[in-house]
């Protein structure tokens, strides 16, 4: 049961409004709003604002409860004409809730400098200017690949429906205990053999990328999007982190599910019963 609540919102003028209804709802039925030691923030906005309220809230070991007014919404629980369901949901005793492990990442800079950085999508490193990346991977200490190309991605199994399976990695049920690297462009000629495809990378793994003459790659890294350093990265180490992400749903809701109508339909409305004469 969540009785202090916490609104995180973008500032878009549909998540506004929302945010409003929702407020002078919690109000009447006596919940306390307050940004100080809440039970639960709820989210108002898309699946870009969810990671913006989580890099901001994480450390509050927090759950997290979307309303979604954005245009996909893979991770939001609500939309807004579903409001009405939020003091109820808050009251019960038990809660539906999808609990997300984070990635570590620490980023070192040419200058020795380190970053340390939970990622609850995806960990991307690439170079700031048209050069090709060239690094050493390591997969638990031991050398695994020279990878030549634009970049890699460090994909969380909830991330990997993010910019991962856009550059042709796959789809991880996010219950599986794992994570992909998945390369960009690989440059694959009779010199260079990088790794081409995605690969999926068991949990307690550890990958270490060495960037080849770091001091003229300009490599950069993100993570959930946002730029670690404006200073070239010089080595990156990607682990599964012990922290954790609780997102509460409004019910049950199928992963394949989720992912038809988030991925493959984008929300469009499709019969996909068919009768014993259309099959032919």
């Amino acid at each position: 049961m969540f009785n202090r609540i916490y609104i995180f919102h973008n500032r878009v003028k549909k998540s506004i409004a929302v945010k409003n209804q929702v407020m002078a709802l919690l109000r009447r039925e006596g919940f306390i709003l307050t940004k100080v030691n809440p039970d639960i923030i709820v989210v108002i906005g898309g699946d870009g604002t969810m990671l913006s309220a989580i890099r901001t809230m994480e450390e509050k070991n927090l759950p997290f409860l979307g309303v979604n007014t954005g245009s996909l919404g893979f991770l939001p629980g609500l939309l807004p004409d579903e409001i009405h369901l939020l003091p109820e949901l808050l009251r019960r005793e038990e809660q539906v809730m999808d609990v997300f492990p984070l990635l570590e990442v620490v980023s070192t800079t040419i200058s020795g400098k380190k970053f340390t950085n939970y990622v609850f999508n995806e960990a991307v490193i690439k170079h700031y200017h048209p050069k090709m990346l060239e690094a050493l991977v390591y997969i638990d200490g031991k050398p695994f690949n020279y990878f030549t190309g634009d970049g890699l991605i460090f994909s969380t199994p909830v991330g990997t429906t993010g910019y991962a399976i856009w550059a042709g990695g796959s789809a991880i049920h996010w219950d599986q205990p794992c994570y992909q690297i998945t390369p960009l462009q690989p440059n694959d000629n009779r010199i260079n053999r990088p790794l081409k495809n995605s690969m999926i990378i068991p949990a307690d793994s550890k990958i270490t990328l060495k960037v080849v003459k770091a001091k003229f790659r300009s490599a950069s890294v993100a993570c959930d999007g946002l730029m670690v350093s404006k200073e070239y990265i010089e080595e990156l180490s990607i682990t599964t982190s012990n922290k954790k992400v609780r997102i509460m749903r409004a019910r049950e809701q199928s992963y394949f599910e989720l992912y038809r109508n988030k991925i493959i339909d984008k929300q469009v409305s499709r019969y996909l019963e068919v009768t014993d004469e259309e099959l032919g």
